[in-house]
């Protein structure tokens, strides 16, 4: 319910770039009101998958990737 409700970010069910954008388009806040008594404790995890297909390296076009990776210890 948490998920189909806010769809908060980050989130394991959030792979891509497209998949954030998608579930920031289908937010259902609407249905708050109607489910907000079922909805108990907290729903937090850590989000041990999130983005996990994308490639967040040093892009060749950023500033970064001329950067030696020493600087960044």
């Amino acid at each position: 319910m948490y998920r189909e409700i806010f769809a908060c970010y980050p989130d394991d069910m959030m792979k891509t770039y497209k998949d954030v954008e998608e579930a920031a388009k289908n937010k259902k806040l609407e249905k708050y009101d109607e489910l907000k008594g079922k909805i108990q404790g907290h729903a937090v995890f850590f989000p041990l998958n999130f983005l996990e297909d994308e490639r967040l390296g040093a892009q060749m076009s950023s500033v970064e990737y001329y950067i030696p990776d020493e600087t960044y210890v």
